[in-house]
């Protein structure tokens, strides 16, 4: 049986870096429907469009940052329940206040394998 993209898990990756975000799709896109943004403001509008299972979040984005991401929800939005994987080149930080716990910190460069490894191990 074929599965269709819209009855996979969703997976938000925010990565502003356009051949590390490609390489992150392509790695997850057979398990999971990926939609891959490279800012805040895309990713805000992707989640609010349709809430992903997991995010996929890299801490340095630019003129942004993942920081600035986690911050801008509300305590009671529905995002603020995803499970974020941090996957960056940023030394492990905790997360802000108000913020759960990671559901995972991986360092750049991280085998996309781990990768897969840890969200199968958070996405239902």
């Amino acid at each position: 049986m074929h599965e269709t993209r819209a009855s996979r898990p969703r997976v938000l990756v925010i990565e502003d870096e356009p051949d590390t975000r490609a390489m992150t799709v392509d790695a997850l896109g057979e398990q999971y429907d990926v939609v891959a943004v490279g800012t805040v403001a895309e990713a805000l509008a992707s989640a609010g469009a349709a809430l992903p299972a997991a995010i996929v979040l890299d801490l340095g984005l630019g003129r942004e940052s993942g920081w600035d991401l986690v911050r801008s929800v509300p305590e009671d939005a529905p995002l603020r329940r995803v499970p974020i994987v941090v996957l960056s080149a940023t030394p492990p930080a905790d997360p802000p206040p108000g913020v759960g716990p990671w559901a995972a910190y991986l360092t750049k460069p991280c085998p996309m394998a781990r990768l897969r490894e840890v969200l199968a191990s958070i996405v239902p």
